[in-house]
């Protein structure tokens, strides 16, 4: 499956970073504190069989990437949350491998 979104949104991050002007590198620590939350839910949630807290933390962690301009991972986790609504757990967890991945990538841009 070849990514359709890019990583980042670069206007949303530039936009965030005028907003938040000297406080932009707090709230990229808390964007990533936040998601190393959320994947540690997710993965959770997936070894409890719970697909209900999967779609849970993968709907709470859609918004944030929304938020922060992070395209691919935002739409990982709305493939995540689909996968729980549909009780699929097989596709789920591919899903979370994917919310890994994009995460990583995410991580290496907002380091930059």
């Amino acid at each position: 499956m070849s990514d359709q979104f890019p990583d980042v949104d670069n206007a949303a991050l530039d936009a965030l970073r005028d907003l938040m002007q000297e406080d932009y590198p707090l709230l990229l620590e808390t964007f990533l504190a936040d998601a190393n939350v959320r994947l540690t839910q997710l993965r959770e949630a997936l070894v409890t069989d719970d697909l209900e807290a999967f779609r849970q933390a993968a709907h709470s962690f859609k918004g944030s990437c929304g938020n922060m301009g992070a395209l691919a991972l935002e739409q990982a986790c709305l493939n995540a949350e689909k996968a729980a609504l549909q009780g699929d757990a097989e596709a789920a967890s591919s899903s979370y491998s994917r919310i890994r991945e994009r995460f990583t990538r995410l991580q290496a841009i907002l380091s930059c």
